[in-house]
């Protein structure tokens, strides 16, 4: 099974550079063109199914791209898609943690995957949760393709995992969209240049 790995369109808190876990904003931009742009390659590559996280931004963006796909493809909702949770941290920014909590927030910074936010999760709990749900699917063996509109954390971590890198070395923005093979551990973002007009 393919994946196609979509973070969800911007919301006000994004684009404050603010933690955003388990807060449920709407987007900015119901339209949004970053989004949009993406349809002509799903239909191409015949996306089955769509799969979200269950948070506003993620079904609001399905939204926008089942406005034009073909309206029978099954929808799902899987709260194993959901980004980081921030805990006490949540709408704080970088700022605000390195002033007011800063041995926390560099000890954070340093080994996310076992340190956590207070009342958060660490970097470990999330790939877990990723992770079972891709095992859960290609274990199904259904040979489709799917759309899964989900957060920045979780496609960072399943980047990170299978290039060996640090999680902080991928800056997913909002809109971008990943192509995953699980089952072969390759994974790369779409490039814009992959777009037909159809």
């Amino acid at each position: 099974m393919d994946f196609y790995l979509l973070r969800h369109g911007r919301t006000k808190w994004n684009e404050k550079g603010i933690l955003l876990g388990n807060s449920d904003p709407s987007l900015s931009d119901h339209n949004d063109v970053e989004i949009r742009k993406w349809v002509p390659f799903l239909q191409q590559h015949r996306v089955d199914m769509m799969v979200h996280s269950g948070m506003k931004r993620t079904i609001e963006t399905m939204q926008i791209i089942r406005k034009q796909l073909n309206t029978n493809i099954p929808i799902m909702q899987d709260e194993r898609l959901k980004e980081l949770n921030f805990g006490d941290w949540e709408l704080k920014d970088y700022d605000w943690l390195y002033q007011n909590q800063q041995e926390l927030f560099i000890k954070w910074l340093h080994d996310p995957e076992q340190n956590s936010p207070p009342n958060g999760e660490t970097l470990h709990q999330l790939k877990t949760r990723i992770v079972s749900f891709l095992d859960e699917w290609v274990g199904k063996n259904l040979g489709q393709s799917m759309l899964v509109i989900t957060h920045g954390g979780p496609i960072r971590a399943l980047y990170s995992m299978i290039h060996h890198t640090s999680f902080y070395d991928l800056n997913v923005r909002p809109g971008a969209l990943f192509y995953l093979n699980w089952l072969n551990k390759e994974m790369r973002e779409v490039d814009e240049g992959e777009i037909e007009d159809g």
